[in-house]
């Protein structure tokens, strides 16, 4: 019964997160967060505040990460569906691809997940000021990275940008109106 609660809390975010990392690889991105989830509910006692168990999880599927899982696994087309179903436009797919692993976990977590500075230091293995460095590093990149990888592949037919997309830019514009004030 814990296991199946703790399987609701937290098992579509962690599978989202883990697809993301992988860079849209279905298979591994699943056996990740199962793994993940399992180890959690075994922890459950230890995990208790949701926010410290989702970064506990997170950190566990970065853990179990084999390298070089890019070079690896589905071919491109097929990690472009999978991540499209996540709202991944085929510019911010560009842009997740040329991260690094690290840097595709920080933008999830930091960024879209929002998850605070402590538990980004569990998930990402750093100390405060090394994670608010990566975060606004990596803010940036994508943002830069994306506006040319959109400007090189739009047409007049093109989609609106990904829901992905959408909500960094929207978590970037009210960081930097709050650090206007």
């Amino acid at each position: 019964m814990l296991r199946a609660a703790f399987r609701d809390a937290h098992g579509a975010r962690l599978h989202g997160f883990a697809l993301l990392v992988t860079l849209g690889d279905e298979r591994l991105a699943a056996s990740l967060a199962a793994d993940a989830l399992d180890a959690g509910a075994r922890h459950a006692d230890a995990l208790r505040h949701p926010e410290r168990a989702a970064a506990w999880l997170r950190r566990r599927v970065l853990r179990r990460l084999p390298s070089g899982t890019a070079k690896r696994g589905p071919t491109a087309d097929e990690r472009r569906f999978a991540l499209a179903r996540l709202g991944v436009d085929n510019p911010t797919y560009e842009v997740l691809e040329r991260f690094s692993v690290a840097q595709r976990a920080a933008l999830v977590a930091g960024v879209i997940e929002g998850l605070g500075p402590l538990d980004l230091e569990l998930v990402l293995d750093a100390r405060e000021g090394t994670v608010r460095r990566r975060l606004a590093e990596i803010r940036r990149l994508f943002l830069e990275r994306r506006a040319a990888a959109g400007a090189s592949l739009r047409t007049a037919l093109a989609p609106e940008p990904g829901s992905l997309e959408q909500r960094i830019q929207t978590i970037v514009d009210q960081a930097l109106s709050r650090n206007a004030r």
